[in-house]
């Protein structure tokens, strides 16, 4: 999300829901931009590892991530689609998502099938990163020598 969602800061602050279109690629599968929405609620409890959270990063923009774990009064999280973590502290978080709507479906959080689905999330990460990053890595150094199978 843009440093332009202003909006969206002062209905979260002000204690009201949100439903923003989701931007990006770092939440898929679960949020695939122009196709699915989140559901944001003002923080009004303890956030737990799981939990999806709107916060703002020093540089003003916004962003939906997964917290990937509880570190003291600090949060480690990560996008679904990403590899890299960044910690977050309570005062930049706004929203905890309590819904995604995809394909005219809500999913609550609470949703059996939903937790499955973070939960295999979280803990495949390992494997996850072993077997994607390399081909990823390959992938950028082709883009950038323009080699050919590259998209550009």
């Amino acid at each position: 999300m843009q440093a332009d969602d202003r909006p969206l800061e002062r209905e979260l602050l002000a204690g009201r829901p949100v439903v923003p279109p989701t931007r990006g690629e770092s939440m898929q599968p679960l949020l695939y931009e122009g196709k699915t929405l989140a559901v944001l609620q003002p923080v009004s409890g303890p956030l737990k590892k799981g939990d999806v959270v709107l916060y703002k990063r020093p540089d003003g923009l916004f962003v939906l991530h997964r917290i990937a774990k509880v570190c003291g009064s600090a949060y480690v999280i990560r996008g679904d689609n990403c590899y890299y973590q960044e910690t977050v502290y309570p005062e930049q978080i706004l929203g905890v998502m309590t819904e995604v709507v995809r394909g005219g479906k809500t999913i609550p959080v609470t949703d059996f099938a939903y937790r499955c689905y973070w939960k295999f999330w979280l803990a495949s990460y390992p494997m996850r990163f072993v077997v994607h990053k390399p081909g990823r890595t390959l992938y950028h150094i082709k883009k950038a020598l323009h080699w050919p199978g590259s998209c550009r």
